[in-house]
């Protein structure tokens, strides 16, 4: 994981100092901060394949200094050396599922904020073009824009169409920048355009909403920036028919599954490792092993992609890989152990 993190680290690091506007050496702390913050959200996605390489490295080191053979002959099976390591896969699963993602998400967030700020929203990642339906008390509109930010709150090159309403409001209103904060959209800088009227001209104009941050996250299809209770609180009593509402559901399985894939992830790096060899740990195994945890990482991947798209359960797309793996370790471990 360690690895991984500076690995991944230091891409972010030399890709933000790339971008037009941005400079490294003006505010070390928030370029390190995102780039670390980017590097640990990488780590918690390869974590499966982090888990089955190192459980594999530190298996043969015991194999190696014949500590197996030991616990063997003082009367602990394979499944009493197993047991403490699952627990600990359950746990750690847990913990970066229900703890570490939710905050690396806020501080992620907080992050983005200090680079908008100082950079006028030229450092964050864009998407081009994209459109929303609002709707409040008087009625409903559309807003389509240019640029959407990573985050959804900020939109660049504005257009909004309002659609009837109460009052039978038809106006068109266009920005250069719409802000989301506490129910309500900001508009700055445009003009208001009505059937028969003069153009008006406008510094800033509000427009209420009743979608709450966490909506317009999943509308606009920035699921990776929320947290699994916000995911959960989302998706709750609710049939899922939209893309955006797959992909959230598939995400909510799948942190909800990660204590089981790592679970299955060590159990294949106890099965292809543990085995007795006169020379210690065969390096084949080890390389079996590797290769399983990839094809399993690789399977994982596809299920979250078949998941998403709606294609197949996201229940069966999360949990189905991870139980595939935790019945190919045990098996392995059975017939080798067991007979």
């Amino acid at each position: 994981m360690s690895l991984f993190f500076c690995l991944v680290g230091l891409i972010e690091i030399v890709e933000f100092s790339n971008q037009p506007g941005t400079n490294m050496m003006s505010n070390p702390g928030t370029t390190l901060s995102a780039a670390a913050l980017t590097a640990a959200v990488w780590s918690m996605d390869l974590l499966p394949i982090s888990f089955v390489i190192g459980g594999v490295i530190a298996i043969s080191d015991l194999q190696n200094h014949r500590e197996f053979i030991v616990a063997k002959a003082s009367g602990i099976s394979i499944w009493g050396l197993v047991r403490a390591p699952v627990i600990f896969a359950i746990l750690l699963g847990l913990t970066v599922s229900y703890a570490l993602d939710p905050v690396i998400l806020k501080l992620n967030d907080l992050v983005d904020a200090q680079i908008k700020a100082q950079s006028a929203g030229s450092a964050a990642p864009t998407r081009r073009s994209g459109w929303i339906e609002q709707d409040y008390a008087e009625g409903r509109y559309i807003i389509k824009a240019d640029q959407i930010l990573n985050t959804g709150d900020v939109m660049n090159g504005v257009r909004v169409f309002m659609l009837g309403g109460q009052g039978g409001d038809n106006r068109q209103i266009e920005a250069e920048q719409a802000r989301y904060e506490n129910f309500a959209w900001t508009f700055i800088e445009g003009t208001i355009s009505s059937p028969g009227q003069p153009v008006e001209s406008f510094k800033t104009f509000s427009l209420p909403t009743s979608f709450s941050a966490a909506q317009l996250q999943l509308q606009l299809g920035a699921i990776s920036r929320m947290s699994i209770f916000e995911l959960k609180s989302q998706l709750r009593d609710k049939t899922v028919t939209t893309p955006a509402e797959y992909v959230a559901q598939m995400r909510m399985r799948r942190l909800e599954a990660l204590p089981i894939v790592l679970v299955g992830t060590l159990l294949i790096a106890f099965a292809f490792t543990s085995g007795y060899s006169r020379m210690g740990t065969s390096g084949t195994h080890i390389i079996y092993g590797i290769l399983l945890g990839f094809v399993v990482y690789i399977l994982t991947k596809l299920a979250d992609r078949a998941g998403e798209s709606g294609n197949i359960s996201a229940l069966l797309a999360a949990w189905g890989p991870a139980i595939v793996a935790i019945v190919i370790g045990t098996t392995v471990l059975l017939l080798k152990e067991d007979g």
